[in-house]
């Protein structure tokens, strides 16, 4: 039985006679709080280019996939989850949870941190992780008024967002989407 359990022990080294903080992978980081990491945030909103954020999350599913018992492929869906939130969660950017809405794939962060209004950085961020555990283009499309994210196909994730934008919820875009056309 592979080990589905993800240890958070020694994740981050503190090297304090360098001013350096390393993920064990050896990864420099920089900590902001998220004061400072929402008007970057939003100012990337307004420039409609989230590509930083969605590298960013290609970065964690990168890392999400190193510490797996196998290819995310190979895994359960579960085991996977489990490693993504908790490598979410070391970065701050709240916990993942997964539902299945009919044929759609919708992730669930509680405790976001407060950046922007209608969570586009998070559904990048998402987007560039899964994309990268999946190895095929996936979006996440934020639900309006909630913290949930649909995962589509990039070439209808427009389509989504304005059906969500509009006012319909999980329920409906769920079933307006045929299996073929959600990842």
């Amino acid at each position: 039985m592979t080990d589905s359990h993800f240890d958070p022990g020694g994740f981050f080294q503190f090297d304090l006679a360098h001013g350096r903080v390393r993920t064990r992978g050896g990864a420099r980081v920089i900590v902001l709080a998220e004061n400072v990491l929402a008007p970057l945030i939003m100012t990337a909103v307004q420039n409609g280019d989230l590509t930083a954020i969605r590298t960013l999350g290609s970065q964690l599913g990168s890392i999400v996939g190193q510490s797996l018992p196998g290819q995310a492929n190979t895994l359960s869906p579960q085991i996977v989850l489990t490693h993504a939130g908790a490598v979410m969660s070391l970065y701050g950017w709240g916990r993942l949870k997964l539902e299945q809405w009919g044929g759609a794939l919708v992730l669930v962060v509680e405790g976001l941190p407060p950046l922007d209004e209608d969570n586009l950085a998070v559904a990048a961020l998402l987007g560039g992780m899964f994309s990268t555990l999946c190895s095929a283009e996936v979006a996440c499309v934020p639900i309006a008024r909630t913290t949930k994210y649909i995962m589509v196909d990039p070439r209808i994730a427009e389509q989504v967002w304005a059906w969500s934008k509009s006012g319909d919820n999980l329920a409906t875009i769920a079933s307006k989407l045929t299996p073929t056309e959600t990842a």
